[in-house]
């Protein structure tokens, strides 16, 4: 398959699947968390509001709560988007409550193979920069820089390849009902000889997720556009909640087919190959 195609089928179930926006909403909320840390540090600075201790309590709490579900719901949507996905590609539809039941049966498995990829992911990541620290210590700045060009050099695949094990070992698991290790080494052998198609797949989840943000993007210029047009007439506290109110389902949809083009393209690259 090229890269054209894996596109072209990931945009048409992002787009059918309406089912599965839900997950696929979760999926790409959790994955641009990036998007986030600056708008936590932005606010810090109103020091001179006087709120009282239980309101800062009860709101510490709703953030725990609503962060715990975020994350429940991303671990259920990695299942339910993958099940859903074959089930579209063999014809049939999957409600959104049988996607959330099938998601949930996975739940277990998919955390497992989370952590040990964090794990892996954070050991590589130490491993490649300690040698970097100890260059620095000896040999300064120039060795620091030849150890650093050294270390990207074999980090860099080392990276992607532990990110495509990762991506298929969830498929694997969740499609052939397998434990985490075996999933894992299972998606090692499968990525033997399948390094292009794994890059390919790659590229087709970048090019699909710049669109949707292209997309994003196009809806909220407008609105923005018109709501600073009637500053002088507006509060701001009124135009804030009514750009809210516009926008809000048009990006969430949005979200919610970018995230479910997100996870097929991945379980699309899998199934064709394992088809083929």
């Amino acid at each position: 398959m090229t890269v054209t195609d894996i596109v072209r089928q990931g945009f048409h179930y992002a787009r059918t699947c309406k089912s599965l926006w839900l997950f696929g909403f979760f999926v790409a909320m959790t994955s641009g968390g990036s998007n986030g840390g600056g708008r936590s540090s932005g606010g810090s600075g109103g020091g001179g509001l006087d709120v009282p201790g239980p309101a800062i309590a009860a709101l510490v709490a709703v953030i725990l709560v609503l962060a715990v579900a975020s994350i429940v719901m991303r671990v259920v949507a990695e299942g339910a988007l993958i099940e859903g996905v074959v089930r579209a590609r063999q014809g049939d539809v999957l409600s959104t409550r049988d996607a959330f039941r099938a998601g949930w049966a996975h739940c277990g498995v998919v955390v497992r193979i989370a952590l040990l990829y964090v794990a892996a992911t954070v050991g590589s990541v130490a491993l490649f920069v300690a040698p970097c620290v100890i260059a620095v210590l000896m040999f300064g700045l120039p060795g620091a820089v030849l150890a650093g060009v050294s270390a990207l050099v074999v980090a860099v695949p080392w990276l992607v390849t532990l990110y495509l094990v990762q991506a298929f070992a969830l498929r694997i698991a969740v499609l052939e009902n397998r434990r985490a290790l075996d999933a894992i080494a299972k998606a090692r052998l499968f990525l033997h000889g399948r390094l292009a198609h794994g890059l390919r797949l790659l590229v087709a989840t970048f090019i699909g997720s710049l669109a949707f943000g292209l997309a994003i993007a196009v809806v909220m210029a407008p609105v923005v556009l018109i709501l600073a047009a009637l500053s002088p007439v507006l509060r701001v506290l009124p135009a804030i909640v009514i750009g809210i109110l516009v926008l809000l389902p048009l990006v969430a949809v949005l979200m919610g087919m970018g995230g479910t083009f997100r996870s097929s393209i991945w379980t699309i690259g899998y199934l064709s190959q394992v088809e083929a």
